[in-house]
């Protein structure tokens, strides 16, 4: 799941929770687990890569919703995916791990921190401020380092 699926996700859920929740008790979590297996043409290692790339990714995501007005935490998703991207020239398997928390402040800013390894995109933290979309905290970022570790197995 790329770094801009998991934002627009967290800022629909963001603006539904800040503006929804009323002065209610904390409530248990609403939680939701979505297994996965996809198989399809990647796109994007094809263009980097310059060879046809198919990719098969399986795993799992788990959705947790806190609502009340005393939660700080407004949503935890946890991920764990795993990929094979296969080419006539040979194979890689690569993870995709992490948590990512979305968090109200005292003020009522809320941020989102993506923790964990992306592929091809980084490691880390990355924070966001939802409201105004800046950046509070960078992450190492490693693509280009990943992509062409990618393309050594992929590429003749």
């Amino acid at each position: 799941m790329r770094i801009f699926t998991r934002l627009a996700t967290a800022l629909s859920v963001a603006a539904f929770l800040v503006v929804g929740t009323g002065p209610a008790q904390a409530d248990a979590p609403t939680i939701e687990r979505i297994e996965f297996e996809e198989t399809f043409h990647d796109d994007f290692l094809t263009g980097e890569c310059g060879v046809d790339v198919t990719t098969t990714v399986r795993g799992f995501t788990i959705f947790k919703q806190f609502t009340g007005a005393q939660q700080n935490l407004l949503q935890l998703t946890t991920v764990n995916i795993t990929g094979t991207a296969t080419s006539d020239f040979g194979t890689m398997r690569f993870k995709n791990v992490g948590a990512d928390h979305m968090m109200v402040a005292p003020d009522g800013t809320v941020t989102l921190r993506v923790i964990g390894q992306l592929p091809f995109e980084f490691t880390g933290v990355l924070v966001f401020d939802l409201g105004t979309g800046e950046v509070i905290k960078v992450p190492h970022f490693r693509g280009e380092e990943q992509v062409g570790k990618a393309c050594r197995f992929l590429a003749p």
